[in-house]
Formats: structure tokens, sequence, C-alpha cells
């Protein structure tokens, strides 16, 4: 029998899980976090565009739409709060002909559905009057969207959580984990064995995988998960943009938006490439792809001011074709195992959503 016991472990460093691990703590929980890279959310959590969302895309009953909106006000208001850099700049989602325009009430309709704020619908010489530089047939505006500093968002979280008592343990991989009565019984990859009332699976891109070392789960309740790469293409180009810029949303993916950063510096993506294996190189020859998608609503835009820049992984519940991936937020009532969450499909909006998710976790196993 082991020495080291704990109340929750929290599998993954990522916002979602420092989040949840922070939560926790804040419940007065005994917490370890276990990351297996040697820093914190160093895998999909800072892969990202570091958009605050506002929800205005989701089905009406996802869970996605249930926490994002909730999620934007709950981020706004900590921010603020931790003094955490952030910026909101709002965006624009821009139909670029009138076949998009039709599209843009059934995302009006939605926002509403999931009580999104300061949304409206607005025409193209209201648009060219906020950016001379974005062509379009017409526009929502998205006032609640906004930019954050990831990394300083998750120090935040880390900060709160270690002066709670929490502990994470980097460059650890769980080797097994074993369910021994109520307890989990987990053993790292340098042996050392830890018992655990309850564990939260917050693995990211190994979720599944966590899940599968876990003797006696039943093994149908593990989802399969399809990597959908997003790559992005950087730019040294000022052109003074203000706002996020969205082309109307595909199926699987929010469209080749121009994104800011926090020195509002800009950058374009992610797009959408199904992958099999974890590679984060981006292939410069998606260039032509990306301009073509590009010039539709910035036309001042020329191919040699792109240059490749990063790439993030998401975990899709739904393949190709198959429509949208929703967040999978499984506990005992789902999968009959007491005190563990398996956190499946994480992806955006998690990390709008983040505080919510946590307070929705922390309540499954209270």
């Amino acid at each position: 029998m082991s020495d080291n016991q704990v109340d929750t472990i929290v599998i993954g460093a990522g916002v979602v899980g420092l989040a949840i691990a922070r939560e926790l703590t804040q419940r007065k929980r005994d917490v370890i976090v276990i990351e297996k890279e040697d820093i914190f959310g160093s895998i999909t959590s800072t892969r990202n565009s570091g958009v605050i969302h506002a929800g205005i895309y989701y089905d009406a009953g996802t869970m996605k739409a249930k926490l994002c909106a909730r999620g934007n006000r709950a981020l706004y208001a900590y921010c603020e709060k931790k003094n955490i850099p952030h910026l909101n700049v709002g965006k624009f989602v821009v139909a670029t002909s009138k076949d998009e325009a039709s599209k843009l009430e059934s995302i009006y309709n939605k926002a509403a559905e999931n009580n999104v704020v300061g949304i409206s619908r607005v025409s193209k010489e209201y648009v060219n009057n906020k950016e001379p530089l974005v062509i379009c047939h017409e526009a929502l505006e998205v006032k609640s969207t906004g930019i954050v500093d990831q990394q300083s968002l998750m120090r935040s979280y880390i900060g709160d959580f270690e002066d709670n008592g929490g502990m994470i343990a980097y460059n650890t991989k769980i080797e097994s984990i074993e369910s021994i009565g109520d307890k989990f019984k987990i053993i790292t990859n340098d042996k050392t064995e830890i018992i655990a009332n309850s564990i939260i699976n917050s693995a990211g891109l190994e979720a599944h995988n966590i899940a599968k070392l876990i003797n006696g789960f039943n093994q149908k309740f593990i989802p399969k998960i399809y990597y959908a790469k997003g790559n992005y293409f950087e730019t040294n180009k000022k052109l003074g943009i203000k706002h996020l810029i969205y082309p109307v949303p595909t199926e699987a993916s929010l469209g080749l938006h121009l994104g800011l950063d926090m020195s509002m510096q800009m950058r374009f993506g992610p797009d959408v490439e199904w992958v099999n294996e974890i590679n984060y190189t981006v292939d410069p020859n998606r260039i032509d792809f990306f301009h073509e998608d590009i010039i539709k609503y910035l036309p001042d835009i020329k191919k040699e001011d792109l240059h490749p820049g990063y790439s993030g992984i998401r975990p899709k519940l739904k393949n190709k074709g198959e429509g949208k991936s929703d967040f999978l937020i499984q506990s005992s009532k789902e999968h009959g195992m007491e005190n563990l969450v398996n956190l499946f499909g994480m992806e955006s909006p998690g990390l709008t959503s983040s505080l919510v998710i946590a307070d929705y976790v922390a309540d499954l196993i209270e």
C-alpha cells in the first residue's frame, strides 16, 4: 500500500485541467495535477487563437452551448479581477456573398438561444466604417468576443491552485490506473504509487488513452477520437485592423479567421487538416489555400505577406463529414465507475469555458 494518498488527481495541466484543479482546491480538496510534459499548457492550450468566444455557433442543448456564453462572462470577470492581459476587441462574422449572408440569420438565432449578449446584424457600410480594408456583403458584430494571454491565464490558475495547497507533478507519465474499491491506485513512470479517492481525466489529446489504462473501466465508454490539425499563417504586415474577422463557419471549423495577438499583430487560421498522427509542422504549401480564403474579405493581403506560423490539434468526437463535435464530460452516471470523470473532445471553446467547466466537473464529484 502506498503512503502517497490524495483526495483527487487531475490528469493534464492544460487550461481546463488547471481550472478544474483550482476549483477543487477552492472547495478545500487535496489535489495533485499530473502532467507528462515539463511545463503546463504546451499541447493544446497555447496552440490556439487565444480567443474569448461569445458562444454564437453552437447548437442549443449541446455542452458547448450550455457552457460557452456563461464561460465568456466568467472569464472576463476573472481576468479583470486578476489583471490578466486581455482585450475585448469584438469581432465581425463577414458574409462575402449573398448566399453566405443567408447563413448569418441562423448564426444570429443560435446566439439568441444560447443567451449571447451584444450581437447584431450590420451592413457592409457599418463594417467599412469600422474596418475600411475589410470587404463583405453583410456581417454580424459580436461585441463580447475578445482575446486573452493564455499563458498568463494559466499561471493565474496555477497561482490560485498552489496558494490553496495544490501541487503539480511535471514530467510524470501514468503507467497504470487500478480501481480498488471506491479508490484508485495510480502507478507512474518512476514507479511511484499514489492512492486517490477520485480521478479527473483531463488529458486532452490523450484522454482516450488514459481511459484505456483504467483497469476495470468498460471500454465501450471510450469514444474514438479524430485529430483535426489547425494550421496558422502569420504576417508582419500592419494594416491597423482592430477587430477579429471571421468568415461564415464550415462544419468542422470557424474558418480562416483574422486573429490578433495581445500586441494587435495579425495572424490567420486555423484551417482544418485531418491527421492520424500528432505533428505540429506547418506545411508551407498550404499558403495558396490560405491566401485564396483570406483575400475574400481582406484583399490587401498578398501571398508574399504570409509565412507559416504554428499549429495545434483539436480532439474531435466526429470525423470529417460527420457533423459538429461537442464536449463529452462523463461521470459515473454515464459509465458506472464512481469518482471518475472523463473529459473527451475538449477543444474550442474550452479556454473560454474553462471556469464553468471546472464548476460543472467539481459538482460531479461532490
